[in-house]
């Protein structure tokens, strides 16, 4: 039975995801690697049989109201506007399904007692009006996944759900939202 990330038995504690860094991969570089040729492939990791998770926004039990709204007002006021131009406010939505909003991020993650880094590409983006999370790659076959390690998808799943459900502070009027 999958558990909501925050109840995973193996989710790390919040000092361990102090060593995961989130960084958004820049526009120029998506474009570039798209007039190569490549493609981004993923993996979605909230419909992987193999990981036992998923990212719950709101508990209505303790009058969380957080939606996927929320989430993107939040991804917004960290990292800016989605970097896919296809993503971007005012262009042409017609192709869009299940997804309307999509980031492409680099994490990393130094453990000083257990060097080399780990590293991953992910997506973060909605999917069924919920959050969804997926493992990235760049290919020249679209047919690609990238593979699903359980225990660092655990890891990835609580870092994005940390990352999106802690309030970020608005310009107008100092408050956090």
């Amino acid at each position: 039975m999958p558990f909501d990330i925050e109840n995973h038995p193996e989710s790390p504690s919040l000092d361990e995801l102090g060593e995961f860094v989130i960084e958004p991969v820049p526009p120029a570089e998506i474009q570039t690697r798209r007039d190569r040729g490549e493609i981004l492939v993923e993996t979605n990791l909230m419909e992987h049989e193999a990981v036992d998770a998923y990212v719950e926004l709101g508990d209505p039990e303790r009058g969380i109201r957080e939606n996927v709204g929320t989430v993107l007002y939040r991804l917004v006021q960290l990292f800016g506007t989605p970097q896919f131009p296809e993503f971007r406010a005012g262009t042409d939505i017609s192709h869009r399904t299940d997804t309307t909003f999509k980031y492409l991020l680099e994490v990393s993650e130094t453990d000083p007692d257990d060097p080399p880094a780990r590293e991953w590409l992910i997506t973060v983006h909605d999917w069924h009006v919920r959050l969804g999370v997926s493992l990235a790659d760049w290919s020249d076959d679209p047919a690609d996944r990238p593979p699903v390690d359980r225990s660092e998808a655990i890891d990835l799943l609580a870092l994005v759900h940390n990352v999106v459900t802690e309030p970020v502070e608005c310009e107008y009027e100092e408050k956090f939202f």
